[in-house]
């Protein structure tokens, strides 16, 4: 079995740097950096955060809902296909991260990432 831990929630948006400010003013916040990506990351106390996705790398069917965080993505891919998750965004990985997407029996999309130093 894998060591999920809670994540980040996702927060699907129009335009990623506007709701981050707004985001950022409501939680008492500095305004972030502006950014060309789709995504803003606001991370809270405890180490959380939300994923501000203005959506343009998701089909609107495979857009997450909240993220698990693991050391293993590998095993973590494995427990969920034999927990019976459906794979629904394949392993993408890179130098700095590894993640998929897989949607749980009731149709929620999770989105498993593991964050490589």
């Amino acid at each position: 079995m894998s060591d999920f831990q809670l994540g980040s929630v996702f927060v699907h948006v129009k335009d990623a740097n506007k709701a981050a400010n707004w985001y950022a003013n409501l939680l008492g916040q500095p305004d972030p950096e502006p950014t060309e990506g789709p995504v803003q990351f606001m991370e809270t106390a405890d180490g959380r955060g939300l994923v501000i996705d203005d959506n343009r790398n998701n089909a609107p069917d495979i857009r997450p809902v909240f993220m698990l965080e693991t050391k293993d993505i590998r095993i973590a891919y494995e427990c969920v296909s034999k927990q019976g998750g459906k794979i629904v965004r394949d392993l993408q990985e890179d130098e700095a991260v590894a993640f998929f997407n897989f949607q749980d029996p009731d149709g929620n999309i999770v989105m498993v990432c593991e964050q490589r130093t």
